[in-house]
């Protein structure tokens, strides 16, 4: 009896925790993503990664550029923004013209030749680019890769 009072009791608090909407305040947040000479980075996936020790585990805000390497980041739903703080910045643009149906984030493995970039933002462990997200958002964040 006292193992099914339990059980009942972490059911109830489970289903309650999974209703709540307590996710982090999200704020409007996007810009665009060019290589050095210019070229928007048409389709690469790149994920915003919490930088405080606090919200390592916070979900990633992530976004796809279009074909003028426009983005707008989404958190929770498509382009709701990203939680003001402080970010590491992963990039992977896909070489579709690679034969290859995989790739790899990290930049590790054989799937990295399939980076455009080589794997070289691709770490969230040593981010090449940081970004901060100021309180009331910010729509023109402006990235630019190697590649």
């Amino acid at each position: 009896m006292l193992l099914r009072s339990i059980a009942l009791t972490l059911l109830a608090s489970t289903s309650l925790l999974g209703c709540s909407n307590s996710g982090p305040k999200v704020v409007p947040a996007g810009g665009t993503i060019k290589t050095l000479s210019g070229a928007p980075c048409k389709d690469a996936f790149i994920v915003f990664h919490p930088l405080e020790k606090a919200r390592l585990h916070d979900p990633k805000p992530l976004a796809n550029a279009d074909e003028s390497g426009n983005f707008t980041l989404r958190t929770f739903t498509m382009d709701d923004g990203a939680a003001p703080g402080e970010y590491g910045v992963t990039i992977v643009w896909a070489d579709k013209s690679s034969n290859q149906r995989e790739f790899s984030i990290s930049g590790e493995g054989s799937a990295a030749a399939t980076d455009r970039l080589g794997g070289k933002y691709g770490n969230p462990k040593d981010p090449k680019i940081k970004v901060t997200i100021p309180a009331e958002g910010n729509k023109s964040i402006s990235l630019q890769v190697d590649g």
